[in-house]
């Protein structure tokens, strides 16, 4: 992750790396790791872009061809369970 984060619901303590088809997501406070699968680097990557999350489901949509509801939805539970583990802020999920 560059140094000047694009997002700032990420908190300050989170860094990450795209290794293959996946992200993996480091708390430099607790040093915890978490990974995500494909789907869910896909819906990271354009969240750390700054993206929002209507925007991230559109393109989830998009890519993987699943009805909008449904990447409304991934989206929007991803997101809760980054907010749950502390690395997003739960300003992020709304």
């Amino acid at each position: 992750m560059p140094a000047d984060k694009k997002n700032p619901f990420i908190r300050e303590a989170i860094t990450w790396r795209k290794t293959g088809d996946e992200a993996v997501i480091l708390n430099l406070e607790t040093s915890e790791y978490y990974s995500a699968n494909e789907a869910g680097t896909f819906v990271w990557e354009l969240f750390s872009a700054g993206k929002k999350k209507e925007k991230i489901a559109a393109a989830l949509a998009e890519e993987y061809g699943i009805p909008p509801a449904q990447a409304e939805k991934d989206t929007s539970d991803f997101l809760k369970e980054l907010a749950k583990l502390k690395i997003i802020a739960p300003e992020a999920v709304k």
